[in-house]
């Protein structure tokens, strides 16, 4: 499994989305803190091992943490460039959440994908005004769905198109009508059951199938900005494999060398 990751990150380096590619600073000298942890389901030590050698690729200089104290660390967070959290539910003190937001507000970048960063510390609203949205549900568990691009002008979806992802959760969420939203999906199935995670297994839910989301569009890509910090998140990612979609880990990859820009303004 490790090997496979590490040769699929490597392979995607190469891309075949040169064009919005070349509208992106790339993340040589950048300081970058990769922060794991939470629920395991979202395979948070799995992804350190797929996305660091990509960081280190781009000539990042990436420490790893399984602790969210390091964002109570100040020389630390005040010379780091980026964060990137793959940290599912949990809970986050004053101490850590103050920290994280002192950095962004001074102009780290923050950035991350699916519940890795938007179903993270659930109970903390200010964070969720942070990230720009919040996990509610997967209707349907694992299914197919089309990402629809909403800003084909913007250099982080520059010339990709539309995209199919298979077998896998398509996010109902809250969201920030402060965002700038890059891609959305379509709810377009006449019902969806709805689904549980009970003891890492999911359960369907007793509840009525939900018929009154059919029809509505969510934004699943979007970037904001936060005092001088920049935001990125994409819904993609419940599994590692989602990435193997080219669009998807290209998305990803441009989302994250946009926000770690941010001190350089």
């Amino acid at each position: 499994m490790k090997g496979f990751v590490f040769a699929l990150a490597f392979l995607f380096t190469l891309g075949t989305f040169g064009q919005g590619e070349d509208l992106l600073n790339s993340l040589k000298g950048k300081k970058v803190i990769y922060v794991w942890g939470g629920w395991p389901g979202h395979k948070p030590k799995e992804s350190v091992e797929f996305f660091v050698p990509w960081l280190e690729s781009e000539g990042a200089i990436v420490n790893v943490y399984n602790s969210l104290d390091i964002y109570t660390d100040k020389e630390i967070m005040s010379k780091t460039d980026l964060i990137i959290q793959n940290w599912s539910m949990g809970k986050i003190n004053e101490d850590q959440f103050q920290g994280l937001l002192d950095a962004i507000i001074d102009g780290a970048g923050f950035a991350g994908w699916h519940g890795g960063m938007a179903d993270a510390f659930r109970d903390n609203l200010k964070y969720q005004f942070l990230v720009g949205g919040i996990f509610l549900s997967h209707p349907g568990g694992f299914i197919d769905f089309e990402v629809n691009i909403a800003d084909s002008k913007d250099p982080i979806t520059h010339g990709i198109k539309d995209f199919l992802l298979k077998n896998t959760e398509q996010y109902y969420m809250l969201v920030d009508p402060n965002i700038k939203v890059l891609a959305t999906t379509t709810f377009n199935q006449e019902s969806y059951p709805l689904y549980e995670w009970r003891d890492d297994k999911m359960i369907e839910s007793k509840d009525k199938k939900l018929t009154w989301i059919t029809g509505n569009q969510m934004p699943v890509v979007w970037k904001k900005n936060y005092g001088k910090g920049r935001v990125f998140y994409s819904s993609i990612g419940h599994f590692l494999r989602d990435f193997q979609v080219p669009e998807a880990f290209e998305i990803q990859k441009r989302g994250i060398r946009w926000a770690a820009q941010g001190r350089q303004k």
